[in-house]
């Protein structure tokens, strides 16, 4: 597990509720597309449920910029299920689910503080605008009208 410097005390990974609700481990990794797809091979072969999205992957690989894994539960003592994010590079992209040996999981590689910092960002990023109350709308509308260029020609004619 990683671990990471929070105030002056180290660390692991704290846990976390993922998105079903289960507290569980909070380890989020970075695979390459290539490993992404050996690992979705794997689930496969072993029969395992969680298979990821092998059709749309193929149909997008192209367009991946990042890809990262997030613990789910555990489907068995070895078995993990994880939440597969894909970004691609127009920042649009999904989510699915895939299964992956604990002992796989704990071999990839966890992401960078630089990427941390970037997934935080994105998800406050994600939240939508919260309008002006109507007096600060009201005060901006104003303030707009006196600031914007005259739309009268320089002469005064009509």
């Amino acid at each position: 597990m990683r671990t990471f410097r929070l105030g002056r005390s180290r660390g692991r990974w704290p846990q976390v509720p993922n998105r079903t609700g289960i507290l569980g481990r909070g380890d989020i990794k970075e695979v390459s597309p290539g490993e992404l797809e050996r690992l979705a091979n794997q689930a496969a072969e072993h029969d395992w449920s969680g298979r990821g999205r092998p059709d749309w992957f193929a149909e997008h690989r192209a367009e991946v910029k990042d890809v990262y894994l997030t613990f789910l539960s555990e489907e068995t003592n070895e078995v993990l299920r994880c939440s597969t994010t894909v970004v691609l590079r127009d920042g649009t992209g999904g989510h699915f689910s895939l299964d992956i040996a604990k002992t796989e999981f704990e071999r990839l590689r966890d992401v960078g503080d630089e990427v941390l910092v970037d997934l935080a960002h994105r998800f406050l990023y994600a939240f939508p605008n919260i309008p002006l109350d109507a007096p600060q709308q009201e005060a901006w509308d104003q303030a707009y009208e006196k600031t914007k260029p005259s739309l009268r020609p320089e002469d005064g004619s009509r």
